[in-house]
Formats: structure tokens, sequence, C-alpha cells
């Protein structure tokens, strides 16, 4: 049995051998034309992609040179931009709070006058300011009165701000 198992060892070790011999000689051998195209393509997109990475290293070279620039310029010029931003935003709230102030007295004075034409009605009121102004276009020497006409238009001031 030994003698067997020798034997199949012996076997394999001349297949093992024969099977390298035949690719020893299929590499050592001419290539045929598809494998050397194949080949050419494979080095023409090594070559191409080692321009790549050559590009590439540049670019991140050049970042890290502008980093340096972006750190003591930029980034202190956007800072005090920024505190200018907020000094203007600040200004704006208060120009709006002036305005609601504004607008609210402007509102309470309508009301006023509102008010004043329903006590003293719309004929007297007229009549009152009506004599006012031609007492004052009488002194003027301008002897034209002025009249109040019956279809005065009354303007709110929201009509106009909104």
């Amino acid at each position: 049995m030994k003698r067997q198992v020798v034997s199949g060892t012996e076997d394999r070790l001349l297949h093992l051998r024969n099977l390298c011999a035949d690719v020893s000689n299929l590499l050592k051998g001419p290539l045929p034309l598809e494998s050397d195209k194949k080949l050419d393509n494979i080095e023409a997109s090594l070559e191409d992609t080692l321009t790549r990475i050559d590009e590439f290293q540049a670019f991140i070279s050049s970042i890290q040179s502008n980093r340096k620039e972006t750190e003591q310029k930029l980034i202190p010029q956007l800072v005090a931009r920024t505190s200018q931003i907020e000094n203007i935003f600040s200004q704006i709230d208060k120009l709006e709070t002036f305005i609601k102030l504004l607008e609210d007295s402007a509102t309470k004075m309508e009301d006023r006058v509102r008010q004043v034409d329903g006590a003293f009605g719309e004929n007297k009121l007229k009549s009152f300011l009506g004599s006012l102004l031609r007492n004052n276009a009488d002194t003027r020497g301008n002897g034209k009165a002025f009249q109040w006409k019956q279809g005065d238009i009354v303007v709110r001031h929201k009509e106009y701000f909104e």
C-alpha cells in the first residue's frame, strides 16, 4: 500500500511539473495580437490615471497654500463684515420701532379727528376751518376765500404706507 501512495504522490508531482512548464512556455512565448492591444490599452489608462493623480496633487498643494491666506486675511474680514451687518440690523429694528410709533400716532390722530368731526358735525367743522382760512386769505389781500367742497375725500395714512 505504501507503494501506491508514493506512486500517487509521484504522479501528482509529475503532473504539477508539467503544468508549471506549460504555464512557463505560455508566459515566455509570443503574445497574441489581442493581448498586445489589451496591454496597450491598460498602459494608456495607467498613464492617464497617473497624470490625473499628479494634477490632483498639484491642486491639493495650491489649496494648502491658499488656506493660510484665507485664515490670515479672509476670516478676519468676514468677522468684521458680520459685526457691521449686526449693526445694520439693529438700526433696522430701531427704525421699525420708530415707524410703528409714528403709525400709532397717526392712527390716534385720525381717530381724534373723527371724534371731533362727529362731535361738531361735518358742516360745523368745515365752516370753522373755512372761516379760519377765509380770514387768513383776507388778511393777505388775496380776496379769494378757501371753499370746502361737499365731496372732499378723507385720506388715511395707511393707504400710503401699506
